[in-house]
């Protein structure tokens, strides 16, 4: 039998990049996702195992390292959540983000074409937080939500786009972790359960005299930024002058936007 020279099986699966050599890498973020996903109570090794269809053994040694790394945290109780180093490295850097730079010409284009002011609101666990705020030039602005203020799901437009994003027991989850916040909202859990069905339904979000704002309307579409990561774009108006015909007009901008950057619900 003659010999030869073996080329080594590509590391990576059908659909995946072909990038040699990365398989433990991916693997790893996988697993960081994973965690992330499951961070407010924790996830066990065996679930891990289970849910990413990789082997006892590598998911251990992948989990060690990021617990080594602080990517990860393990608890008393063996349940993994993220670790600080995964918390704290956005903060590294500098201005402006990959995320503004990516949104700000999209924000500033759909801000002067509406005349409005444009949001572009980002999960942050039960929250959406104001990542940027651009205004159009109407000669009255409605600055409900300032950059860096974070507001409840279901309690303003961003927040209720990003709703229709999460299937019923992730909403009741948030709401149960948040009810007597959400009680001072007036918001049930079926209310609740109401506006995320209400907004798949309907591709988007409809508010009108959010936050006590009598007169104010507002709607947000939402999207999907890699495997967890949830945002919306919302754009605040008045009342008065949001009738259905520019509804249609400013989900139309919005989508075109979005689908622009490719960005999806």
């Amino acid at each position: 039998m003659g010999t030869g020279t073996v080329n080594p099986p590509c590391d990576t699966s059908p659909g995946e990049s072909h990038v040699r050599g990365t398989q433990s890498v991916r693997r790893a973020l996988q697993l960081l996702r994973r965690v992330a996903k499951s961070n407010d109570r924790g996830v066990r090794l065996a679930q891990l195992v289970r849910d990413e269809g990789l082997d006892r053994a590598t998911t251990y040694r992948l989990m060690s390292c990021l617990v080594e790394e602080q990517f990860v945290d393990r608890d008393s109780e063996h349940l993994y959540r993220l670790g600080p180093e995964a918390v704290l490295l956005g903060s590294l850097l500098p201005q402006p983000t990959p995320l503004l730079r990516r949104f700000v010409p999209v924000m500033k284009r759909i801000g002067r074409i509406a005349g409005d002011t444009v949001f572009l609101m980002m999960r942050q666990g039960d929250f959406v937080y104001c990542a940027h705020r651009e205004e159009g030039h109407s000669p009255i602005k409605i600055l409900t939500t300032s950059i860096g203020q974070r507001r409840l799901l279901g309690t303003g437009t961003g927040g209720t786009a990003v709703l229709g994003l999460m299937d019923e027991a992730e909403v009741a989850g948030t709401f149960a972790r948040n009810s007597t916040a959400y009680a001072e909202h007036r918001i049930s859990l079926d209310r609740l359960q109401a506006l995320g069905t209400a907004v798949r339904e309907q591709g988007c979000a409809l508010v009108f005299d959010s936050f006590g704002e009598t007169g104010v309307a507002g709607l947000g579409i939402a999207f999907r930024m890699g495997k967890h990561g949830m945002g919306a774009i919302s754009v605040a108006t008045l009342t008065a002058r949001f009738g259905f015909e520019r509804q249609h007009k400013v989900r139309q901008l919005v989508e075109t936007e979005l689908r622009g950057l490719g960005l999806h619900a």
